[in-house]
């Protein structure tokens, strides 16, 4: 049963992809995520928001990012190295360099202050209107969400395009559940 999940994903992932390859250019241009997280922002105190630059065809985040600066909210980039399977958060502003890690996805220096973002703006391959993601296959997130469950405080947000949406998405035990979906057309407080 688990080796047939694993290969369900597989396929799922690869032909997700290729959709979004072919279709992201033309979601691009009606990207209103931006709006519409702006309802969640307003109510929630300023703190640390983990997001992520976005990556081969991802749906863009800078119009995010521009809206969480002006509002004051401070930003954190996930971060990975080759020894250790864990991801953390180091802080980021527009003016920062960055280093590409082993997947070519840029990413703040090791001198740059770790955080420990109250919300996370996830990416995502795929996803269902229950909560749960498809991502590239690391484990990365579901690691860092699993050790931030407990915090009641803790926001996770899959960020992506509509045509993302499975109905029928495979997932495993250690797959961890959004708390929102949030498109180019809305946000969805998951149930």
């Amino acid at each position: 049963m688990l080796e047939n999940h694993k290969f369900q994903k597989k396929n799922l992932r690869k032909f997700l992809l290729d959709r979004r390859k072919e279709l992201s250019f033309e979601y691009e241009k009606i990207n209103k995520a931006h709006i519409h997280i702006r309802t969640f922002l307003e109510n929630i105190d300023k703190c640390y928001i983990g997001s992520y630059l976005n990556f081969r065809n991802e749906i863009c985040t800078s119009l995010i990012h521009e809206l969480l600066i002006s509002m004051g909210f401070k930003i954190g980039l996930p971060c990975i190295n080759e020894e250790d399977p864990n991801m953390i958060f180091r802080n980021w502003t527009t003016k920062d360099e960055l280093i590409a890690n082993k997947y070519g996805i840029f990413q703040p220096q090791e001198n740059a202050e770790q955080i420990e973002p109250k919300v996370i703006i996830v990416p995502l391959v795929g996803f269902s209107i229950s909560g749960y993601r498809l991502g590239y296959g690391g484990g990365y997130y579901d690691r860092f969400i699993e050790s931030r469950n407990k915090i009641s405080s803790f926001v996770k947000i899959g960020l992506g395009y509509t045509f993302q949406e499975v109905k029928e998405l495979p997932y495993e035990k250690h797959d961890q559940k959004l708390d929102w979906i949030l498109t180019e057309k809305y946000l969805y407080k998951v149930k």
